[in-house]
């Protein structure tokens, strides 16, 4: 692959598209085995190479746990590390889902009516898992990359669906038969198989009759690299791997490499939690959906602290939180002109768009502090009454809609 490093290229989108709610968040994430980085930069991988020119990446992660796909796996879906998920080995045994699930779990306790596929060629990784929130759980057989292609295909022709996983091995088989090495022709070329079914995914996803009113965010990354004929130590050829983030509205940016963050395979555990969040990690894919999913201007994984994630969300740095209209302060373009009263309310409250803002209804969304909405409507009056008094006392958030202009209130309830 071809390393694409542009940065600062913002594409161009109306503030609705940018803002929560203007389009339906969904994800794609795309698991390919056992790729070595530094094969993936050597490898004809075109189609990669455009998600890369769409977004954020880097080719110089680091592994920080143990370098086994079970273990991987379950730290990149869950976001966080085997001391917290439990698994540490490819039987899963001592999983604690339960306490850390998959993120298609956590994303449903703040948007339950999500749709959740996951198709995988690796039968331990649907068999061996539990609370991971998938409605539709797919086995293929394992290492047949273009029956996994065909495959997702079909299912992100699924009007419905709002998060999909495609998982392939076969880059992980081949590494094992023949060598986790850039100078093993097989093991070039199984990489380069996934690049061409990942067009096709691409192909069929902007082909959707929806997907102009959709916001995708696509995520893909591998669970080790390898030495030799296997994996599960140290090495640095072990432990390297990437992450590439994309969208169509993204910046584009690449994270050059940073400094050995430390890992939890060893003992005793010595990661440097600070530099591990300098450069994109496996956690971070969980808490970087988590983030696209259920966007709000005060909503963050990381900060949920019963979630305990390890990971952090890559999203604003990917351009796709736009701070001159999703801080928690409020948006000064039209701050005097919308009213919000009495604030603090007990509940029942009114909003009111001044006379000379010249706007015939608007949009309300009102969320709470963990990113719930607990009212939204649109085509409503610019003078309106609100009423949450059946909802607990705490601080909200108004997310009020005029044009294109977006202002955010916070209403405290007591």
């Amino acid at each position: 692959m071809k390393k694409i490093i542009t940065l600062h290229l913002l594409l161009l989108v109306t503030s609705m598209q940018i803002f929560a709610g203007g389009q339906k968040r969904k994800v794609l994430v795309i698991g390919i085995d056992g790729t070595r980085a530094d094969a993936l930069v050597q490898a004809n991988t075109p189609n990669l190479d455009s998600l890369v020119a769409k977004g954020l990446s880097t080719f110089d992660a680091w592994h920080i746990d143990i370098t086994v796909s079970g273990p991987s796996w379950s730290s990149i879906m869950c976001g966080v590390y085997h001391n917290k998920h439990g698994v540490t080995g490819n039987s899963y045994s001592n999983s604690n889902y339960n306490t850390y699930p998959y993120f298609p779990t956590r994303a449903k306790e703040l948007k339950p009516n999500l749709k959740c596929i996951q198709y995988t060629e690796w039968a331990p990784m649907s068999d061996n898992v539990y609370n991971d929130g998938w409605d539709l759980k797919l086995k293929g057989p394992d290492g047949a990359t273009t029956t996994t292609g065909t495959a997702a295909v079909a299912q992100i022709q699924d009007p419905d669906v709002d998060v999909l996983f495609t998982y392939f091995d076969a880059v992980d088989l081949t590494g094992h038969s023949s060598g986790f090495n850039p100078n093993n022709a097989a093991y070039i070329l199984a990489i380069e198989g996934v690049d061409t079914e990942i067009g096709k995914m691409m192909t069929a996803l902007r082909a959707r009759p929806t997907y102009d009113q959709e916001d995708w965010l696509i995520l893909v990354t591998t669970d080790h690299g390898g030495i030799g004929t296997g994996h599960g130590g140290n090495t640095i050829t072990e432990r390297r791997i990437w992450w590439i983030g994309a969208s169509d509205r993204a910046t584009v940016s690449s994270i050059p490499a940073k400094a050995d963050p430390g890992s939890y395979n060893k003992t005793p555990f010595n990661v440097d939690t600070a530099i591990q969040h300098q450069s994109p990690v496996q956690a971070d894919i969980a808490a970087t959906a988590i983030h696209h999913l259920a966007y709000s201007p005060t909503f963050r994984p990381e900060n949920q602290a019963a979630w305990a994630l390890d990971g952090r969300s890559w999203l604003c740095e990917m351009g796709l939180c736009n701070e001159k209209l999703v801080g928690i302060k409020e948006n000064t373009l039209d701050e005097n002109r919308i009213s919000v009263y009495p604030n603090p309310t007990s509940g029942k409250f009114n909003i009111s768009v001044s006379s000379d803002l010249n706007v015939q209804s608007i949009s309300v969304r009102v969320l709470d502090q963990m990113g719930r909405i607990v009212f939204e409507g649109e085509n409503l009056s610019k003078n309106s009454s609100f009423d949450l008094s059946n909802n607990q006392r705490g601080i909200y958030f108004m997310e009020v809609k005029t044009q294109n202009k977006v202002t955010v209130k916070k209403i405290v309830v007591n």
